[in-house]
């Protein structure tokens, strides 16, 4: 299932911030990984979660202006392939575009629910709008915990497996229209191609 080197990849603004999205998932997973390493309490524990806080609101940021690009520009013509897996392609996206808008959005309210500010590098403060939630706290643990973190985790190896897959299996060079330095695909120049 071989395409001719015609094939349309992603512009560079397209593949720029779906490198940025996964750098900040990889700084979100690192500065996690880190804050419950360090002691309890601690300037090093609060400087992790302050800097895993940033990067979140970054992701939301870099996922707004990522999906109203998309808006602009479109995306290149599908693959060929099954009804089905188109389907299942357009999911994981979605899902994936989802997850990096309201994975933060539960992530501040986490933090908001204990009365505590949201600091995005030390240049601004959000504010609490709500005060101390105990119930809000409960219910963003599992929004923003261990459960979401797993489905996270799931849903970026069914992606990466899926492209893995498509690129060396099926071999449709789908992994290439995502990549710079591809040859084999030609950038898209508009809307309509």
């Amino acid at each position: 299932m071989n395409q001719t080197p015609s094939m349309q990849r992603y512009d560079l603004i397209t593949q720029v911030f779906h490198w940025t999205v996964v750098v900040l998932i990889i700084g979100l997973l690192v500065t996690d990984w880190l804050r419950d390493g360090a002691p309890k309490p601690s300037d090093l524990r609060t400087g992790y979660l302050n800097l895993h806080v940033s990067l979140g609101i970054l992701i939301f940021l870099v996922t707004i202006a990522r999906i109203g690009w998309s808006r602009l520009v479109g995306a290149p013509d599908p693959v060929a392939g099954s009804r089905l897996i188109q389907l299942a392609s357009k999911g994981a996206h979605l899902l994936l575009n989802l997850a990096t808008l309201l994975i933060p959005i539960f992530g501040f309210l986490r933090l908001a629910s204990k009365d505590r500010a949201a600091d995005f590098f030390g240049l601004i403060q959000i504010p609490s709008p709500f005060g101390n939630a105990p119930a809000l706290n409960d219910l963003m643990h599992i929004l923003h915990g261990e459960p979401m973190e797993l489905f996270l985790y799931g849903l970026i190896a069914l992606h990466v497996a899926a492209a893995l897959w498509h690129q060396y299996y099926l071999r449709d060079h789908t992994l290439e229209r995502m990549l710079p330095w591809s040859r084999r695909a030609v950038v898209r120049t508009g809307a309509n191609g």
